[in-house]
């Protein structure tokens, strides 16, 4: 979808947008708001993420490209936890207000943060990850119901995405909305039923916004570029339906700085802990 001009100016999504997102979201699994972040904010996040990403590969190379370390088996996927500082928690990512009226409509207004993280498609990989949800059964083969969503999932690409970097290839339209078993380990295959069904590549220019259900079908491909394709990502839920350990350290004075929405974001959190170093 495109943004307004007078949106965009206004920081706040029309009735109308609202309401067709919610929809998209609903019933083809993700939405993806073109272009929304400033070029100079998406630079920045950029040369940060570098700084951090690049010694990170260096001395961490034999574990992240280790075959038996998850998607990493050729793909050159790396998932890196982010530390909790600027400018990373700029309150336009942790708290952009266009996702705030999309997690008030579809998660409700008490919601939270629990998850801050990247997701990096870099240079060189072989093949593409296994076709996946970003979720597991909650009642495995109990339950034969489709249930409301638990998660949504925000992702900001800093680089255009394109066909040559690794984009993530999506499987919309229906694949977050099976019973819950379907997202169990007893499912049939994922990867089977996908090679005869209809994907689309998530293309979008840097400072987009993309939000998807967590059980929507997708996986990253191969970056055939020379440089990384990062994803900055975040997850929400509804407060009561949020994971009971908290994974994101937050130092007192950073949590005092945020403004009362993002506070109430990461409530749960670990306030008063330093800023953890970043790790896979």
């Amino acid at each position: 979808m495109k943004i307004s001009a007078e949106e965009l100016t206004a920081g706040k999504l029309s009735p109308e947008t609202v309401e067709l997102a919610a929809n998209l979201i609903q019933v083809n699994g993700h939405v993806i708001f073109e272009k929304v972040l400033p070029d100079e904010l998406v630079k920045t996040l950029f040369d940060r993420y570098i700084e951090i990403l690049e010694p990170y590969l260096e001395e961490h190379h034999d574990e992240v490209y280790n075959p038996k370390n998850g998607f990493n088996d050729g793909t050159n996927h790396i998932r890196l936890y982010l530390p909790f500082e600027k400018p990373f928690i700029d309150e336009s990512i942790i708290a952009h207000p266009f996702v705030m009226q999309m997690i008030d409509r579809l998660l409700g207004e008490d919601s939270v943060m629990h998850y801050f993280a990247t997701n990096t498609s870099l240079p060189g990989g072989q093949k593409c990850q296994p076709v996946h949800a970003d979720t597991g059964s909650m009642f495995g083969t109990r339950c034969a119901m489709n249930l409301p969503i638990s998660n949504l999932i925000v992702n900001f690409p800093l680089v255009d995405t394109t066909e040559d970097n690794g984009p993530m290839e999506i499987w919309p339209g229906g694949t977050h909305l099976l019973p819950d078993y379907w997202y169990g380990p007893k499912a049939y295959s994922k990867e089977k039923l996908a090679e005869h069904m209809h994907s689309i590549k998530g293309l979008m220019p840097a400072g987009s916004i993309m939000i998807r259900d967590d059980r929507m079908w997708h996986r990253g491909t191969p970056n055939r570029s020379g440089t990384p394709r990062p994803n900055i990502a975040m997850i929400y839920a509804p407060a009561d339906r949020a994971p009971m350990h908290a994974t994101i350290q937050i130092p007192e004075e950073t949590y005092k700085q945020l403004s009362p929405r993002a506070q109430r974001l990461l409530r749960k959190e670990k306030i008063g802990h330093p800023v953890a170093p970043p790790k896979h």
